[in-house]
């Protein structure tokens, strides 16, 4: 028992001396925590209180309001989302972005609800949303607790938030098309919202017979795992709970430039997510999954895309389809041995996935930018015809995170915009934050491809 206990002790007191040498290094960094660093002290809407989308609505308009005021500045700069005259104010529109909304169609033939990415807010998914109200569908784009607000409320979040968040969105949809003959309900998730809705439809449905059943999941760079580290984040949490450490609760502090999305991250949201992702897959195992169509991008630095692939093969999913954005292989030479050398003929003839997989791809002649989609379903591979052309931007290596549910036409994230065509330069020392976010590409160049792939899905 002595031999066991010191076995335990010794790793143990290793981590404890890693974690008090990374605490130490993240206190003295030059990154400087601000008030929107901190808890919000306004208490979220409660969905309990509230029957119908415009009450809610409502009350946050209230409190999404309030919270603003609470951290916003005067201070005269250009990028700040908290500064009243920064292009980055949120408000800069006359409506707040982060704000939940619905769309209503003149005929509704079904209804949708959109839930957005971690750290994120329901702007992301608008351009989706506009796909689906096109279509004839009732939509709600539905904001979680702690977004759309300051970062420090990500401290706050518990990965309960996220089901609570969808179980009310869910009810609503359904109330607005409970009169619809044959009306169909989708969910539709980017990031951490593909999550949700594989829990919602593998594990509260069963709980609750009220709630509506999803006919078919959509997902847009569907977060199906994430850095292992993110189950170990809650130590860093506790560490900076003494006033010394308190930076370390964060992985980073980046200026919030972004006026629909955080840019900081606190290790709480790493710990959360990787929670929800853990219990929907969980939830999945037993469970008849509804179809899925996934969109997702070769690379993805913000999520494990390999996992992806695990959990398609898993479920089923005979009657999905799975959408791949190769990268530009025309600069192949500069990228990493696995995606250099992957042979995506090989890879998919090994796939268990029994659904429908197109790969938008380059690779048969990597010295043009003109694309072409492999199709392949069973180990069978052809590539399929367009009547337009698909062709990569000349200087674009490979589509992002988030750039999937992005239009071109987007006017804070498209082509041409601030946000969209970031391209500083400089010394590569002078700032104090990574700048490899000043190079992730913002929209999808292939949006009009994936908008009527979306609608033959939709329809199928």
């Amino acid at each position: 028992m002595k031999f066991l206990r010191k076995l335990l002790f010794y790793p143990l007191l290793l981590v404890a001396g890693i974690t008090l040498v990374r605490g130490y290094l993240s206190s003295n960094s030059e990154l400087e925590l601000h008030p929107w660093h901190e808890p919000s002290k306004y208490k979220e809407p409660d969905y309990k209180n509230y029957r119908t989308i415009e009450e809610y609505l409502q009350a946050e308009k209230i409190f999404l309001d309030g919270t603003y005021k609470e951290v916003s500045t005067e201070d005269e700069v250009l990028y700040n989302r908290y500064a009243s005259g920064s292009i980055s104010n949120p408000y800069s529109s006359n409506e707040n972005l982060n704000v939940s909304y619905q769309m209503v169609p003149e005929k509704i033939k079904g209804g949708v609800l959109l839930l957005h990415g971690l750290t994120d807010s329901p702007y992301v998914t608008r351009d989706l949303a506009r796909i689906f109200y096109e279509q004839g569908y009732y939509v709600l784009g539905m904001r979680y607790k702690y977004h759309g607000t300051h970062p420090g409320e990500m401290a706050k979040l518990d990965w309960k938030d996220f089901i609570d968040t969808a179980k009310f969105g869910a009810k609503i949809v359904q109330e607005k098309i409970k009169d619809i003959p044959d009306g169909k309900f989708f969910m539709a998730g980017y990031s951490t919202g593909a999550a949700v809705s594989l829990y919602y439809a593998s594990s509260e449905v069963k709980k609750d017979p009220a709630l509506p059943v999803p006919d078919k999941l959509f997902w847009f760079s569907p977060a199906m795992g994430v850095d292992p580290l993110a189950k170990i984040a809650f130590l860093d949490v506790w560490l900076s709970k003494i006033p010394y450490f308190k930076k370390f609760a964060w992985l980073d502090i980046y200026p919030e430039y972004d006026s629909g999305k955080y840019n900081s991250f606190h290790k709480n949201a790493a710990t959360q997510v990787d929670n929800m992702i853990t219990k929907a897959k969980k939830a999945a195992e037993n469970a008849e999954v509804p179809s899925v169509y996934a969109y997702t991008s070769l690379e993805d630095a913000t999520v494990d895309e390999s996992k992806l692939f695990q959990i398609l093969g898993e479920i089923g999913n005979e009657n999905g389809e799975l959408v791949i954005f190769d990268a530009n292989r025309k600069f192949s030479q500069f990228f990493k041995k696995k995606i250099k050398n992957l042979e995506f003929a090989e890879v998919l003839k090994k796939s268990k996935l029994k659904s429908n997989i197109l790969v938008l791809t380059n690779f048969e002649n990597q010295m043009s930018d003109q694309v072409t989609i492999f199709q392949s379903k069973n180990g069978k591979g052809s590539i399929l015809e367009t009547e337009t052309p698909l062709a990569w931007d000349s200087f674009t290596f490979s589509l992002a995170h988030l750039s999937i549910p992005i239009s071109p036409e987007n006017p804070l994230y498209g082509r041409g915009t601030i946000l969209g065509e970031i391209n500083a330069k400089g010394e590569k020392d002078i700032l104090p934050m990574d700048t490899q976010s000043f190079i992730r590409l913002r929209y999808n160049q292939f949006f009009s491809f994936l908008k009527e792939n979306m609608i033959r899905n939709i329809e199928n």
